[in-house]
């Protein structure tokens, strides 16, 4: 299923949040379906730091096991579609 736009954006500001929070990956490089360790490197620290960042920007709390089972990008994204709540006034 394509992302709605909420998800979209979401996904632009998570992909930006990796740039600037894992060593060796550009925005560019991220898609909707990396997968964090094969296709951006993400190690299990830079996970941690990922984390992290993910709670700071949105102010959520993602607990550890709910961490290590997010492999994609999409599923992060997925995730915190659930945890944050739709921008007010969206698209029309």
């Amino acid at each position: 299923m394509p992302p709605t736009a909420d998800d979209r954006e979401l996904f632009d500001q998570l992909r930006e949040l990796l740039a600037v929070t894992v060593e060796d990956v550009s925005a560019e490089e991220v898609g909707y379906d990396s997968v964090l360790k094969d296709d951006l490197g993400v190690d299990s620290l830079a996970l941690l730091e990922l984390v992290a960042a993910i709670e700071d920007r949105w102010q959520v709390q993602v607990p550890v096991d709910d961490a290590a089972r997010l492999t994609t990008v999409r599923e992060i994204v997925d995730h915190l579609s659930s945890l944050v709540p739709a921008p007010a006034g969206g698209a029309a």
